[in-house]
């Protein structure tokens, strides 16, 4: 199986790549960058040019991903993208769940009106220079919508659909919809990617074993986002586990674990003035990570109500 780095906004940039990439990254072929939202009178921001950079991403093979609802500001973005940075694929964002995006019709609220999206994705596929992937919902608010949906879907020739099985309305809440992503892939006439809710090799191995035994397609591969943050091994573990029956296989080292703490830290301490940014960063590291120390709560306690980065390390020492 082959698995891939999802975006996620605020989290997945070059800094957090990289690490990831240097110490784990046995198994993962493709890595998304978290979205970048046209800005057609201002361009892109800074930030989203340093993560585009292909020194900043040394062996990583990258994929940009756009939010937009608007076909003009999609097509002019990907076009300075891929040429300026030699890219050769874009993914749209279809998926994100954010009230705020999709207020704005952007994100899964671009699902809603289906028109108005069909109209959309027909003038980016007529235009577009590059490969054009898909990450979706299920739908807006009911998973019959995803009926309507993937008739759209299979008039163009998108590279990849990757689906997170749940509605918009469910956020990340209750468990992914594992039917309705079966009825899904049976239907697909591209490659499907399977998203949602893989935080260990035994829920890798039982959403397989579901696909495999409920549908009659198989899914191309993985795409790993809440599991990745709280186990930076996650896709080598899962990678190994197709190659042995040991759960444990690839599991992560403390010293490994120091060593990406330390890359992750070093570079964030390099790229930022002042410590409460830096600290920020790496607490929301933790906010995750921290799940792997269940036994280790006054430890993370301190690292959570760290005010300089001489507690925060202090933490960080007990733990690894």
């Amino acid at each position: 199986m082959r698995f891939y780095l999802a975006p996620m906004e605020g989290i997945t940039g070059y800094i957090y790549r990289n690490a990831v990439h240097d110490f784990f990254g046995d198994g993962i072929t493709k890595y998304y960058t978290p979205f970048i939202a046209p800005r057609p009178k201002k361009g892109m921001a800074s930030k989203e040019r340093r993560g585009l950079l292909p020194e900043n991403n040394p062996g990583i093979p990258l994929v940009p991903q756009i939010l937009t609802n608007k076909a003009e500001d999609f097509l002019t973005l990907s076009e300075e993208i891929c040429d300026t940075y030699g890219y050769e694929e874009i993914n749209l964002n279809a998926g994100c769940p954010s009230k705020t995006v999709v207020g704005h019709g952007k994100g899964s609220g671009i699902l809603k009106d289906t028109e108005a999206y069909d109209r959309f994705l027909e003038e980016i596929f007529a235009k577009a220079k590059c490969k054009i992937s898909v990450k979706t919902r299920l739908g807006m608010e009911d998973p019959e919508e995803f009926a309507r949906l993937l008739g759209i879907y299979n008039q163009y020739p998108i590279t990849e659909l990757t689906i997170h099985p749940r509605l918009q309305t469910d956020q990340y809440k209750g468990t992914v919809r594992m039917d309705d992503f079966c009825v899904a892939l049976d239907k697909c006439k591209m490659p499907v990617v399977y998203n949602g809710d893989i935080y260990t090799v035994q829920d890798y191995r039982e959403k397989m074993q579901y696909i495999k035994d409920h549908c009659k397609n198989t899914v191309c591969a993985v795409m790993l986002g809440r599991g990745m943050l709280r186990n930076p091994a996650l896709a080598r573990e899962l990678y190994q586990s197709d190659l042995s029956e040991n759960e444990n296989a690839g599991a992560p080292t403390k010293e490994e674990l120091r060593a990406y703490h330390d890359r992750i830290f070093t570079s964030y301490k390099d790229l930022f003035d002042g410590e409460m940014p830096l600290l920020f960063h790496m607490k929301e590291l933790w906010a995750s990570m921290g799940g792997l120390f269940p036994d280790q709560e006054k430890a993370l306690k301190k690292i959570r109500k760290s005010g300089n980065v001489a507690e925060y390390l202090a933490g960080v020492h007990e733990i690894l």
